[in-house]
């Protein structure tokens, strides 16, 4: 893929991210320059970002490190430890924040 592509394909993942986060209690939702920050009422963040020079949308929560890169064949982002997708890996982890289902699409 290149750069031009993985701009458009990261920026709009980390878009629908925060669409979907934005109007949910108790996490705040603020994306400037492909960094997504949410930050929680216990002042706990988590940072999702586009990291153009390795191709993939890097992401820390709870002091863990994830790597997603596109997945052209399941057209996802994937981690590369784990094989986890995005939004469900943010999604499962906001609802253990909040203490609430929370469920993202891509």
């Amino acid at each position: 893929m290149d750069e031009k592509e993985f701009g458009r394909r990261a920026s709009e993942a980390l878009g629908k991210l925060d669409d979907a986060l934005r109007d949910l209690d108790g996490v705040e939702a603020d994306l400037a320059a492909d960094i997504l920050m949410l930050e929680f009422e216990d002042g706990s963040k988590f940072i999702v970002n586009s990291h153009s020079a390795a191709q993939q949308i890097w992401m820390s929560a709870n002091l863990q490190a994830w790597h997603f890169g596109w997945d052209a064949a399941s057209q996802t982002w994937r981690d590369s430890r784990s094989g986890a997708e995005l939004f469900s890996e943010l999604g499962r982890l906001v609802s253990g924040k909040l203490a609430q289902p929370v469920q993202l699409r891509s």
